[in-house]
Formats: structure tokens, sequence, C-alpha cells
């Protein structure tokens, strides 16, 4: 039985009325939306740290976006539209890559493409075979053959599972990944303005919002300098002190900071102001390029990051001799 009744019909025109009660009910399929989300998040979060994590790799085609598309459905628990859109992006990937290699293989099936590649050299056997493992579950899939009907939920995982994160071994293989050892600070920038831009665009697959952005965006770090920024489990209070060099005055920020720069770390730390803080420095007559020695507190976020810096006590002057460490 398909019982197809998610909307109430409202005559057309809608009158003033019905266009209140739809927009009601509207309101309401959000919350159960809501609802069913949050009574799964659990789940949805535990397949997405199933698929495999690659990396970076700078050269995409369109099918990137499939990829996305089937990584996002399969942590919903939607497999055979999972495993469709990898079948899918399994033949654009092998395109692009016959085109990158100087060959426009686009005439031939995907089983003559696969074999062309192979037995001129440009792809594995073992890369081929699985080329060929997932276009056969494909077909499976679209034809919708009795043997795939019968699969199981478990046995549908299972396959969308493996056929992702195969296709995400190939794509790495084939394409080459980042070396996080050879990534510069113009390419971190890079890397992770990107991640802030698909933030903001919300497509499936990419990060969703500022909180997954930051995620992202603490692991590639992570991965680039060896240091994880989260320094515990999250509401935690962390205090340090240093020597920094000031930086950076924006008094009529909301809030107002001031920006230093840890002389024995490297690191650079924004530290909010108080009006009163404003105000003592001001009255210190602290300045740009200055040495000072101050102790800061943080509370961490819920990724045990430091998202907002504190004074413990206003900083004081450093001397020559302690403001210059060896």
């Amino acid at each position: 039985m398909y019982i197809d009744a998610r909307k109430f019909k409202y005559r057309e025109p809608l009158n003033a009325y019905d266009q209140l009660a739809q927009d009601r009910d509207k309101r309401e399929a959000q919350r159960s939306y809501k609802t069913w989300i949050e009574d799964n998040a659990d789940e949805i979060v535990d397949r997405l740290w199933e698929i495999d994590d690659i990396g970076v790799v700078e050269q995409v085609g369109e099918f990137v976006k499939l990829l996305k598309e089937a990584e996002f459905t399969f942590s919903l628990g939607v497999y055979r539209s999972a495993i469709a859109l990898i079948g899918i992006t399994a033949e654009d990937l092998c395109r692009f890559f016959a085109d990158l290699s100087g060959n426009n293989l686009d005439h031939l099936t995907q089983y003559n493409r696969i074999n062309h590649l192979e037995q001129n050299g440009l792809i594995s056997a073992s890369d081929a075979a699985i080329f060929h493992r997932i276009r056969g579950i494909r077909n499976d899939c679209l034809h919708f053959n009795a043997s795939f009907k019968s699969k199981s939920d478990d046995d549908l995982k299972s396959e969308a599972l493996s056929v992702i994160n195969d296709l995400k071994q190939i794509y790495a293989n084939l394409i080459g990944v980042t070396a996080f050892d050879q990534v510069d600070a113009s390419k971190l920038s890079e890397i992770t303005s990107r991640i802030a831009a698909e933030a903001a665009q919300g497509a499936p697959g990419d990060a969703k919002n500022l909180d997954e952005a930051v995620m992202r965006t603490r692991n590639i770090f992570a991965e680039v300098t060896g240091i994880d920024v989260s320094m515990n489990l999250g509401g935690e209070g962390v205090f340090k002190w240093s020597v920094y060099k000031v930086v950076e005055f924006d008094f009529d920020g909301s809030p107002a900071e001031i920006t230093l720069f840890d002389q024995f770390n490297g690191l650079p730390v924004a530290v909010d102001l108080s009006e009163d803080e404003v105000h003592a420095i001001k009255i210190m007559g602290l300045a740009i390029g200055q040495n000072v020695v101050a102790a800061i507190r943080s509370i961490t976020n819920p990724l045990g990051m430091t998202a907002e810096w504190r004074f413990v006590a206003l900083p004081v002057l450093a001397s020559d001799a302690v403001s210059d460490p060896v």
C-alpha cells in the first residue's frame, strides 16, 4: 500500500484563511521532521563515522556532487539511493580520469571503458575489478531485479558502505591526495576557506553549518600541524600565561578585543575585553609592538576548543630580557 497523503488539499486559489491553514500545516511538518532528526541523530552520525575519510583531493569533477549526496543518503539510511548514486559517480569518475589521461571514452559503455583503461595501463587490475563490482551492483539496483529486491536492510547497508568506501579509495588512488606534510600556510588557508564556503552553501555532504565547519577545520589543522586544538572534552576551564607581543586593538568591536602574539608557541590569540579593561589599557598607554606578560583563561566549547579568551588580570609590560626568549 502506497499512501500519499502528505498535504491537505485546500481549494485553489487559496483564500486568506486557507493560506494561514497551509502555513500551519507546514510548520507542523517542520516540527515532525526536526523530531525525526533528533530521534535518529545518533544512528545518522554513527553511519557517517563508518565512511572512510581520504583527506583532500584537489582535482574534482561533477561526480563529487554525487559522491557527497551518496554519503549523505547513506547517513540517513537510504541505502538503495546511495548505491544508485555511487554507480553513477563511478561512471563519471571513470570518464573524468580518462579525459585527464588524454582519452575521450564517452562513447564506450562503462564495461568497455573500464577494460580500455586497464588494458592501456591507466588503472590497475585491482581498481578495474572494483569498478566492475560497483558497476554490477549499480545495475542490479537500477534494474531492481529479484535478487536485489530480496536483500535485507543489513545487506543493503553493507553493500552501500562498501561501494562508497571503495570508490573513494579509487578516487584517491587515481587523482592523488594532498600530502598534509607539504601544506603551507597559504594552502591551509585555501582549504579552510573552502570549508567555510561549503558551510555557507549547505549542500548535502558539505559542512552543514558553522559548527561542523569548525570541526572540519580542527581536523585539517591537526593533520597539517600535528596539533589537536581540542584541549579537553568541552566545558572545562583552560588557563595559560606567556609573553605576548601586542598585534592589534579593536576597541570598537562587540566585544572589544586585543590580539596578542604568543612569543613561545608562535600563535596569535584574540582576548575579549570589558569596558573597564579597555579603559585601563588606554590609561596604561599600551601600544602595538610592545611585549606584555599576561595570564588568560577560556571555557572550552563543546568540541573542547577555546572559543573565547579573557584576561585573568590586566597584562603588565615585559622587560626586554624577559620578552625575547631564545
